[in-house]
Parts: C-alpha cells; structure tokens; sequence
C-alpha cells in the first residue's frame, strides 16, 4: 500500500494557496504628485514671498553667473543653485535627457523670459532652451515660483498646477506624473504655487478652477 507524504503534501497545498494569493493581490497605486501644500516640500526649498508689483504682461532678461541666485520675472520667480545650468554648447537636450549627466556652465548667460496672462493662465517662457544638472540633493535643484494669489486660502489646489509647455498657448504636460520630484506645491498663505524644474522653456498656472468656459484649459493633459 502507498503512503501518503502528507508533509509533503501540505507544503504543496500551501504553495498552492500563496499562488492563489499572488493572483488576486491589487497592483500597487501610483504615488500621488497631484498638488500640496507648501509645507510637504523639501525643507530644502527656498521660501519666497511674491506680491503683486508689476504687469502680468512682460518681457525682460536677466544675466546668471556661475554663484546662481534668485531673479525675478514679472510677479514670478526663478531659483538657479550655482553651478547647476548644463553648459548648452555641450549638453543634449529633449525628453529622456532630463537626467543626464552634463558639465556645468562656467560662464555668465543672459536669459530672456517673457510673462503674458493668456486664456486664464499665467505662462512664463524662457530662451534660450537650457537643462539643470541632475542630483538628488533638493539643495541644488532649480525651482520656479509663480504668483497665484487665488491660491489664498483655497482647498482645491489643482487649478494651481504647474504644468510644463514647450511655448505660450502650447499642450501641457504634467510631468510629475513620471517624475514625483515635480510636484507643484501651493502656499495657501501668501497665494503662490512652487515646484522643481528640470529645464527651460516654458511653464504655465491657471490659477483658478477650470469652469468649461470658451476659454477654459483643464489642468489635465
């Protein structure tokens, strides 16, 4: 008569049960990058507070030197670390090089960036075309902040979304959805919205809730 294994036979069962298992475990969600509050930023981020002082309809330059520093575009600004612009004479440039590894600009460069408030939204463009070096240390990232004084004490924050676009009136893209390190942060306080930016040339806030107007741009790409 042939004996059963049974330790055998439990060891089998129990594979069997785990495989059973595995087939009805849920894929993990994707991380949330929809916009924050400005206190779940890294405490790296610089801290500003813009206000109201010029025309929402500007153009203008500004010269970086390899110390960086924070220059102002209209009611918006931008944040460049030292030595962190990819020299553009030697980098690539374009999606999937965002995070390549590139020398750093050695030398001043004049930038021009132009700030126009076109179908609801606050676009702000800069030339000439450039990408930051990569790192992990959110002390040497590039940010933007742009002025959104609806922000103040909103709840919703996703009218607030930075979104990039190669020029002014262009498709939006949300690039946090790749890539979590550009989440777009909101300051409900002073009304601006803040995040990272890998590289120029545009990007661009509603500041407000997308009402299916003629005019209306969803934040949704």
């Amino acid at each position: 008569m042939r004996r059963t294994n049974w330790k055998t036979v439990s060891t089998l069962v129990t594979m069997a049960l785990l495989a059973g298992c595995q087939d009805t475990v849920s894929a993990p969600q994707q991380t949330s990058v929809a916009p924050t509050l400005m206190m779940m930023a890294p405490n790296e981020a610089p801290r500003l507070a813009l206000t109201a002082i010029t025309s929402n309809n500007i153009v203008s330059e500004f010269t970086v030197t390899p110390k960086g520093g924070v220059f102002m575009v209209g009611n918006n600004a931008v944040v460049i670390p030292a030595h962190s612009i990819c020299n553009p004479t030697t980098s690539s440039y374009g999606p999937g090089t965002w995070d390549s590894r590139c020398r750093p600009l050695e030398r001043d460069l004049t930038i021009h960036a132009e700030v126009r408030v076109e179908q609801g939204r606050t676009w702000v463009d800069f030339s000439p075309a450039l990408r930051f070096v990569p790192s992990d240390n959110p002390a040497n990232w590039a940010w933007i902040y742009l002025y959104t004084p609806k922000a103040a004490g909103a709840r919703d924050l996703a009218a607030f979304n930075i979104l990039y676009a190669s020029s002014i009136g262009g498709s939006l893209t949300d690039e946090s959805l790749q890539d979590p390190t550009l989440r777009t942060y909101v300051d409900t306080r002073s009304g601006l919205s803040v995040r990272r930016i890998k590289h120029f040339s545009g990007y661009t806030s509603s500041g407000r809730a997308c009402e299916g107007g003629p005019d209306c741009i969803s934040d949704t790409p």
